[in-house]
């Protein structure tokens, strides 16, 4: 009987916290993190139709979305990593839940190419919903490698729960700017907000 306080406390904390898990939103989180930006020069030259070098540098940009709409609207539906001229290969994409379940994974290949993007299913085919964190390993054409991580989301237009007030710091794969890069000027184009 002296550890009955103590299990009853244990039970009450249980409880609570598990009352706060119900509560909690599947899109908690989403569009919390900045999306993966990153641009620099890589020493690669760039030649003319003569031979001549006309720049000994190359622009390497990369661009990741920190939100996609999988609805099959085809506007946003995709998580997809955007790469300049400057990227030779995307080495590995790897998804994972908040419990680092694998949801997708995708290995050598090609920047800006949707067919091996993520189209948000999970591997029992149900559309993922909420944040998920990635991994994704570069290769740029001189021969040096990166690997980015972060976090993300999948959101299903119609949904509740999710932050609205996040939506300033959301950045969707149409505003992407045609060279790897992020262009926050571009409308997302949604109808969801």
């Amino acid at each position: 009987m002296k550890n009955a306080p103590f299990a009853f406390v244990s039970l009450l904390v249980l409880m609570l916290t598990s009352c706060k898990e119900k509560n909690k939103s599947t899109y908690e989180g989403c569009c919390g993190t900045e999306a993966t930006v990153d641009s620099f020069r890589i020493a690669f030259p760039t030649y003319d139709q003569n031979g001549n070098i006309i720049d000994s540098t190359s622009a390497a940009q990369i661009y990741i979305p920190n939100v996609f709409t999988p609805d099959g609207d085809g506007i946003n539906d995709i998580f997809i990593v955007f790469g300049g001229p400057a990227v030779k290969q995307i080495v590995s994409v790897l998804c994972s839940n908040e419990n680092i379940d694998q949801l997708f994974q995708s290995v050598n290949i090609l920047p800006n190419d949707p067919g091996y993007s993520w189209d948000g299913l999970k591997p029992d085919g149900t559309i993922y919903q909420g944040s998920f964190n990635y991994e994704v390993e570069v290769e740029f054409i001189d021969g040096q490698i990166k690997t980015y991580i972060g976090k993300a989301c999948a959101y299903t237009c119609g949904e509740e729960g999710f932050p609205t007030g996040n939506l300033p710091d959301c950045f969707f794969p149409d505003q992407h700017d045609g060279n790897g890069g992020f262009d926050p000027s571009l409308p997302i184009d949604e109808v969801c907000f």
